[in-house]
């Protein structure tokens, strides 16, 4: 019996050591001159990350070098827009995503056929270069004469 718990610190003891190396996220400044290029919209708030977040982002920054420029250009634009985003927003984010997994698949390309619609038109609606009003906002609060 105390042989077999014996064994058992052992292994743990060479365990938790690979576990915790396992688990654990690079901070800012261990982090690779191109991972820190690639994730720099995230370096101020990157050390107060959880672990698995880091490690979250550190996967996409891995495979960001084997993405068309547009997809790159998209994963800047959206870690640029998640920096901004506050801690409550980013929560709310995280929700509807978790929301948005537990529904079936049919729902969730549904949901994804609208969303795409609604891009589209939006897009034909808005030119690529925005238009001034055709009359000046000032001239709208004049009174008539």
């Amino acid at each position: 019996m105390a042989q077999a718990l014996l064994l058992v610190i052992l292994l743990l003891s060479f365990i938790s050591p690979a576990f915790a190396a396992a688990t654990k996220a690079p901070t800012w400044a261990e982090l690779t001159p191109a991972q820190k290029e690639i994730l720099a919209p995230l370096e101020p708030e990157w050390n107060g990350m959880e672990a698995p977040r880091r490690k979250n982002w550190l996967k996409r920054a891995e495979r960001y070098p084997n993405m068309t420029p547009e997809q790159q250009q998209r994963m800047r634009s959206r870690m640029q827009e998640w920096a901004k985003l506050t801690p409550e927003q980013r929560a709310q984010a995280r929700e509807k995503f978790k929301n948005m997994q537990r529904l079936p698949p049919e729902k969730r390309q549904e949901i994804k056929r609208k969303w795409d619609q609604y891009q589209e038109e939006r897009n034909r609606q808005s030119p690529a270069t925005p238009q001034p009003p055709a009359t000046a906002p000032d001239a709208a609060l004049q009174p008539a004469r």
